[in-house]
């Protein structure tokens, strides 16, 4: 299973792909897309400048499942209202930063919400709170996604 993460800077993609792969944390800002085991990891950039959703989008078809990470201490939203729909696979929604006393939970559900993201995971990188549920999400999600489209990962679709 491959993981891509997209979402504005600092939202917290980095450090969530280094708790994930139990990697030290250390701030460590994502320059260009990045391949980091089964992640990928995104800069803030390319969701925040329309000019590069071009290689976001490109980017997608090497993923399995899309995560729309939003920041739960941020007032700011960048993903448009229905944006999972530009692709063609399962996309959750991922609320990060969720054991900082700042964090606004229901206004950042909102904005997943918006953007089309039925499946939302609360998690704190720093805490692991909500991190093994996220995991396991994931993988169910994607297994009912293969399983509902098999036909799309056959070897030989000539058989």
């Amino acid at each position: 299973m491959r993981v891509m993460l997209i979402g504005p800077s600092a939202a917290g993609k980095t450090t969530l792909i280094q708790r994930l792969i139990d990697k030290e944390i250390k701030y460590d800002k994502t320059q260009t897309v990045e391949y980091v085991g089964n992640f990928i990891d995104t800069p803030g950039e390319y969701m925040q400048q329309r000019g590069y959703w071009g290689s976001l989008t490109i980017t997608s078809h090497d993923a399995d499942l899309i995560g729309l990470v939003q920041d739960s201490t941020s007032d700011d939203c960048w993903f448009s209202g229905g944006l999972t729909s530009k692709f063609e696979k399962p996309v959750v929604g991922i609320l990060t930063k969720i054991d900082l006393p700042n964090c606004k939970i229901k206004q950042g559900r909102g904005y997943l919400e918006l953007a089309g993201c039925q499946n939302i995971f609360e998690v704190s990188s720093v805490t692991n709170e909500g991190i093994d549920e996220l995991v396991d999400g994931l993988h169910k999600i994607l297994e009912k996604y293969k399983k509902d489209y098999e036909k799309r990962f056959a070897d030989d679709y000539f058989d």
